[in-house]
């Protein structure tokens, strides 16, 4: 593998001025725009298509006796496919600590958020009384009614609920940190135009207030950082359970009917695997879409094509054995009904859809054996839009080709595509697609981040700043003290190294006299011991509010199907627990996600928006490419001069501070 995956050029503020510049100042602007009509319009005919919908019902689908799941649903299992692989590309990435991931998990967590948001549509309209969806959910009402726990519709409604809170965790607790970053770069850019008189303050000013409330007070204090690496890591953790549980859990109660087609034990196995197939297919697009419009070569760098397209062939190569195992498994094992299915789909009214689905996953990554073609964007993105392509034929394939007629003859019903069915999916793309270009216009696309990280290890740039920055460490306190009541003293160093030597010197002061902290752009582990921060974990929260959360609905379940509101129809059990697992583990993610948040919010006295670091001068850089120290007075003891005597008796490039000032309150 070769190529950089950072310019050796690269600096800290370049890194966060290339990405900021997209939100803040939009370069290409009109390219933006008319692609931003074309997105607004394909809403528009998803708005007039459910329009239609509610006036109509769901029929306008085409949809039939026998074939009562059409491209409705077809839809939103591609819709959750993509989610699905998009959560799991970027969970992955972060638990193995792939160095390179900083160019493409903030894609891939926008885009599980969005197809989500998408998928979660679908099941809402597909209920016929679209208003009433809120009967799907555990709530007291005033007939003392239960929800049917035993149904698929309400394990997708959990499902659905809990794969958005994941997401949506998991997406902003990456963007906390550079939401910060957003946030000093834009009161900057306030403060100049303000000094100027331009005619665009107010707005600069507006943005860089709510640039301020959704960073919630971020300080990148060193105990911030502690709870948020271990937050985002157990997010995603939780992330790839959930994954595996819906996707196994839809495919395993297909797999576990009767109709030939669907009842087979690689169908689990296949459904996951093209699901993350089609995620990391768009996942691609998107990101060489992005790379391509904005210019971030220095960021996404054949490097990363290389990766993705390493990545596209391994998933290639495990879908192309999924569909040789069930042809060859149909064909030399299989009953009569399971091999008229396989004869149909690839002879019968709908072969086109079919064939396409084979030809479009399995052959366009065998070209991605080629190195130039894996570091070529053109070839990656065409790989990854004929993989999403051919991920909707083989959801319409095993949906719709399959119910068109099942073991018995008398079920046998023609299906036609409709083109409600094609309208109203053209319509969801049209709402991803519009809060995709809403998102790249207003946040930043690339992790800053996870480059400022790659960036401090391998890019010989960033190391010589901090070097030459330490050369010129005076280290002399303030020469004119303030007069204002002293809210603590504060230093400036140039790398984390620094800032972890002078706190070790000043860790020996009691904590009845001062409270110690650092802040800087990045995580910094190696201040943790000075301040006594090892010990803390996020780990307990989570387990308990996962225990917590799965047992209790579990035990709801139980309660209400088996003794409080009894429904026993078809022969079932009184008490059939096992259709209550699904539903529990995703309510048990859900819940051990929301206790994280709340933990890494309460643990942090968070949000924030003022506090006293904020006054220390420069101490925007804490966002950029400085280390701070902040030594805040703890009762009638502290004394200034003491801790500034520590500070500047350190020698040269081994935690003397740049500067050191006293901070009033």
């Amino acid at each position: 593998m070769s190529g950089a995956l950072i310019r050796p050029d690269a600096t800290l503020p370049g890194i966060g001025g290339a990405v900021a510049e997209i939100p803040l100042t939009h370069p290409g602007n009109r390219r933006w725009w008319i692609a931003f009509a074309g997105a607004a319009s394909l809403l528009g005919l998803f708005a007039l298509t459910l329009a239609y919908l509610l006036y109509a019902g769901p029929g306008i689908w085409a949809n039939n006796n026998a074939v009562v799941w059409a491209l409705d649903i077809a839809s939103y299992d591609w819709w959750i496919g993509v989610a699905s692989g998009s959560l799991l590309v970027s969970a992955i990435l972060l638990l193995l600590g792939a160095e390179w991931r900083g160019a493409v998990n903030r894609i891939a967590e926008t885009l599980a958020l969005l197809a989500t948001a998408a998928a979660g549509l679908y099941p809402i309209i597909h209920l016929g009384r679209p208003w009433f969806f809120f009967w799907n959910l555990p709530y007291p009402n005033t007939y003392n009614l239960w929800p049917q726990f035993r149904s698929p519709l309400l394990w997708d409604a959990i499902d659905i609920v809990s794969f958005l809170v994941i997401c949506v965790s998991l997406w902003f607790i990456g963007l906390l940190p550079d939401l910060a970053t957003l946030r000093d770069r834009a009161h900057v850019e306030a403060l100049r135009q303000s000094d100027v008189k331009a005619p665009t303050r107010k707005l600069a000013l507006l943005r860089a207030r709510v640039y301020g409330i959704l960073a919630s007070g971020w300080r990148g204090s060193a105990a911030h950082w502690q709870i948020w690496v271990q937050a985002y890591r157990t997010v995603a953790l939780l992330g790839v359970l959930l994954v595996v549980s819906v996707q196994t859990g839809a495919s395993v109660m297909l797999a576990g009917s009767l109709m030939p087609g669907w009842h087979s034990t690689l169908l689990p196995v296949s459904f996951l695997v093209n699901a993350v197939y089609s995620g990391v297919g768009v996942t691609a697009v998107i990101v060489m879409l992005i790379r391509l419009v904005y210019g971030l070569d220095a960021l996404v760098t054949n490097r990363h094509l290389d990766v993705l397209g390493r990545l596209l062939l391994c998933l290639g190569c495990a879908s192309a054995y999924c569909y040789a195992a069930e042809y060859f498994d149909t064909f030399l094992n299989g009953d009569a009904e399971g091999r008229g299915v396989l004869v149909r789909r690839m002879t019968g009214d709908h072969a086109l859809v079919s064939w396409t689905a084979v030809l479009c996953l399995v052959l366009p990554a065998q070209i991605l054996w080629s190195a130039r073609a894996r570091t070529a964007p053109l070839a990656i993105a065409a790989v990854g839009l004929l993989v999403a392509i051919g991920a909707y034929a083989d959801h319409v394939m095993v949906l719709v080709v399959t119910l068109t007629q099942d073991f018995l003859p008398s079920s046998r019903l023609p299906y036609t595509t409709d083109i409600w069915g094609i309208a109203t999916f053209a319509g969801s793309i049209g709402l991803f697609l519009t809060l995709l270009l809403l998102f790249l216009r207003y946040l930043p696309a690339v992790s800053i981040v996870e480059s400022r990280r790659l960036a401090l290890t391998v890019s010989p740039a960033a190391q010589e700043a901090a070097r030459t920055a330490a050369s010129r460490a005076t280290g002399r306190p303030e020469e004119n003290p303030v007069t204002a009541p002293l809210w603590g003293v504060s230093a400036t160093f140039a790398s984390q190294g620094d800032l972890a030597a002078a706190l070790q010197a000043v860790s020996g002061i009691g904590p009845d006299q001062v409270h110690l902290d650092g802040h800087g752009p990045v995580p910094m582990p190696r201040t943790l011991r000075p301040l006594g921060l090892e010990g803390r974990s996020i780990l307990p929260y989570a387990l308990a509010g996962a225990l917590l959360g799965g047992f209790g609905f579990f035990a709801m379940c139980v309660y209400a199907t088996a003794y409080d509101y009894v429904f026993l129809i078809g022969g079932r059990p009184r008490l059939s627990w096992p259709s209550f697992v699904v539903p529990s583990v995703s309510f048990a993610m859900m819940a051990g996600c929301v206790a994280i948040h709340l933990a890494l919010l309460v643990l942090n006295r968070l949000p924030r928006l003022n506090h006293p670091a904020f006054n220390i001068p420069g101490f925007l850089r804490a966002s950029e490419d400085r280390f701070f120290l902040s030594a805040e007075a703890r009762g009638d003891r502290f004394d200034a001069g003491r801790i500034e005597r520590r500070l500047a008796a350190l020698p040269a490039e081994a935690g003397r501070p740049l500067e050191i000032r006293r901070i009033p309150r």
